[in-house]
């Protein structure tokens, strides 16, 4: 055989083996990718599966208790509620044996203030507390960060929706006139540095003679930046709320109708949920922001101003306090400088729920918010020393020691035996006219804390509300606002393609409000936490208090 015989020959060989390797990688691949990776895959989805197992369900779409039942999770959504014994679990899912616990939707807690605390871990107290959903009434920027990095997976925490800094007016009447003092103030020093520096030079180059002696235009210069002052402050070219954002970087204070209109269309570019309005505003600020929100299809929520049925004609969806309505209803006018127990028109009540309902808007509760108030006057500094102040910063309570605690002290006995009561019989008032009412604790607000949500609710229970009544202000009126600010979200039911917010209880809070304290863990968008777990991420988050 030649030499280029035997080369051919090889060349043949190594083809041929070539070719059965090719061959064999191809069969291993399709071999992988018909039989290998749907086993993979299938094992991949089941570990994103759990089952609650032996579950009494309170699905909360109308009053019962499905007993003995499966819950089965699929990522974020619930893709099964039957008995257990009519049900397959799919295999290498998670399985949570209830053993006859109670499970329920996640609470949602409509009224709160992330600024209460700067570290966004402090959302870890509303998840140990059963509330996998919150909605905060005015917003710092990082807010919308925290937001969607709950939504994306990336923070632990219940999922937000947010409005964005509160419009309001000026609360002192003092901020707007260091507002026009400062504006002359800067006026005049920005006239003060152009003289002195031209008076300097003309003392550099005195010998020249080129510039003449400047001193007689002293005099004139004040008075010509004084009265820029205050052309500039009446014509309202300098913004109010270039200075009141120093103070308050959560909140926006427009000094014209124009500003507050732009401000809600600005909120609603950079994709807040929703708007707040609050007090201190001309009415046509107030009522042009309202109305704004209505143009630009945003819902608006906020405190009563201007009388009741002005802000609800204009658009405005929600009062986020039952007592926005205290005003309306009291006989003479509160000073802002002195207190004195005024008494309540109570035959003016009928009216105002009415109106309210005409309007289908909805109320949030904030009991709690009214009672911890006159507790905390009751008794004094050492109110802040109890066991559940402990999750709050030092700091914060250091802030609420003197606030309200000062400020409103001698009108203790007027909140508990005069507003209190009215309070309740305008809740019960509402719930009757068909108003739907809301779940709420102000949380960041002097006392409120995440874990009074369960408060607000007995507190509802004690003023004649059904415990279901009480339990769907936190779940399904929740839906309902959230779906009316326009977001499709689906949770406050269980059932089948809702989301996946649980929480486990040890007893059935259809029979005792108090039972949502007695939690067994939380579901939040399909991610189990056992209460043991959240207790200990609780833990972590005062760990971080003793670097103050």
């Amino acid at each position: 055989m030649t030499k280029i015989e035997h080369l051919g020959k090889r060349q043949e060989s190594t083809m041929a083996e070539n070719s059965i390797r090719i061959a064999m990688r191809f069969a291993v691949v399709l071999t992988f990718s018909l039989v290998v990776a749907p086993i993979l895959s299938a094992q991949a989805q089941a570990q994103d599966v759990t089952a609650f197992v032996n579950v009494n369900v309170i699905p909360m779409d109308s009053e019962q208790v499905l007993p003995a039942y499966t819950v089965v999770v699929d990522g974020e959504d619930i893709i099964a509620v039957q008995p257990t014994g009519n049900i397959d679990i799919p295999a290498g899912a998670t399985t949570i044996e209830a053993n006859g616990a109670y499970l329920m939707p996640g609470l949602a807690d409509m009224h709160i203030h992330l600024n209460i605390d700067p570290n966004p871990d402090f959302m870890r107290l509303f998840l140990a507390e059963g509330v996998t959903t919150i909605r905060n009434l005015n917003a710092l920027p990082d807010h919308l960060d925290w937001r969607n990095q709950v939504l994306r997976g990336e923070r632990i925490g219940p999922t937000i929706y947010t409005s964005g800094p509160v419009i309001v007016g000026p609360p002192e009447p003092t901020m707007v006139w260091i507002f026009r003092l400062l504006v002359i103030a800067g006026l005049l020093a920005v006239s003060a540095t152009v003289w002195v520096s031209l008076w300097l030079l003309q003392r550099f180059r005195a010998k020249s003679g080129d510039i003449k002696p400047l001193r007689h235009l002293l005099f004139p210069g004040a008075i010509a930046s004084i009265l820029l002052g205050i052309v500039l402050l009446a014509t309202k070219a300098i913004p109010l709320n270039l200075y009141t954002s120093l103070e308050f970087p959560f909140a926006y204070v427009p000094d014209t109708q124009e500003r507050a209109r732009a401000e809600v269309r600005r909120q609603a570019d950079a994709g807040y949920d929703l708007i707040k309005v609050y007090d201190y505003m001309a009415a046509d600020q107030y009522l042009g922001a309202i109305d704004e929100a209505r143009i630009q299809g945003i819902y608006v929520v906020g405190h009563l101003d201007h009388g009741i049925e002005a802000p609800f004609a204009a658009g405005l969806r929600e009062s986020v306090h039952v007592d926005e309505f205290l005003d309306a209803h009291l006989i003479g006018e509160m000073s802002p400088r002195s207190f004195s127990p005024l008494q309540m028109n109570l035959d003016l009540i009928p009216k105002t729920a009415a109106a309210v309902a005409m309007n289908d808007a909805m109320v949030v509760s904030n009991m709690v918010t009214d009672v911890i108030t006159y507790e905390f006057l009751e008794e004094g500094p050492a109110y802040f020393e109890r066991p559940e102040f402990g999750v709050i910063r030092p700091s914060k309570i250091q802030e609420w020691l003197n606030s309200r605690m000062v400020t409103w002290q001698g009108q203790q006995d007027w909140r508990r035996n005069t507003v209190q009561p009215f309070y309740e019989q305008m809740i019960q008032e509402l719930h009757d006219a068909g108003v739907p009412i809301l779940a709420g604790t102000d949380t960041g607000a002097e006392g409120a804390l995440p874990s009074h949500i369960h408060r607000d609710l007995e507190l509802l229970v004690a003023t004649g509300f059904s415990p279901f009544e009480a339990l769907s202000t936190a779940t399904t009126n929740a839906r309902i606002s959230v779906n009316r600010m326009g977001v499709a979200d689906a949770f406050g039911v269980i059932a089948v393609g809702q989301r996946a917010d649980f929480v486990l209880l040890e007893s059935n809070p259809l029979e005792d409000i108090r039972a949502t304290r007695r939690r067994l863990g939380v579901m939040s968008r399909g991610r189990w936490y056992p209460q043991t777990e959240l207790n200990q991420l609780v833990a972590e988050v005062l760990d971080s208090y003793q670097e103050e």
